[in-house]
């Protein structure tokens, strides 16, 4: 849980659900260089045992995952009333993938590799932070 001091503004917090532990790490140092205090995840059941749903305030998450893919995820903590912001990413993106990303209401969704400038810049316009 991360502390708050009333006199410094708090940094958001991110959820990254990635499986692939070399993108899981590259994402969360990108996102820790512009200010954002970063949780990584390996798959949505890590997710659920040790993520801080209740203060996360946008989520990045592999559509392509063990388990529960990323819409699975997602639904997942809808139904259990968390509105956090989805942002999805998949090196198999298809037009089925784009279509259940919408109806998620996904922020964006992006194609592995993903654009290190345009997941910044989604990822402030979804928290606020610049």
């Amino acid at each position: 849980m991360r502390e708050h001091d009333d006199t410094v503004p708090v940094s958001p917090l991110i959820h990254i659900v990635e499986d692939d532990s070399a993108i899981r790490e590259s994402l969360k140092l990108l996102l820790e260089t512009r200010g954002y205090v970063v949780d990584a995840f390996e798959s949505g059941d890590e997710l659920f045992a040790r993520g801080d749903l209740a203060n996360c305030t946008c989520m990045i998450l592999d559509v392509n995952l063990p388990g529960d893919n990323g819409f699975d995820i997602v639904a997942k903590l809808r139904q259990r009333g968390v509105s956090t912001p989805a942002i999805f990413m998949s090196g198999r993106v298809n037009a089925a993938m784009r279509a259940q990303a919408q109806d998620a209401q996904a922020v964006a969704f992006f194609d592995k590799p993903v654009s290190p400038v345009e997941l910044l810049a989604t990822v402030a316009l979804t928290t606020g932070h610049t």
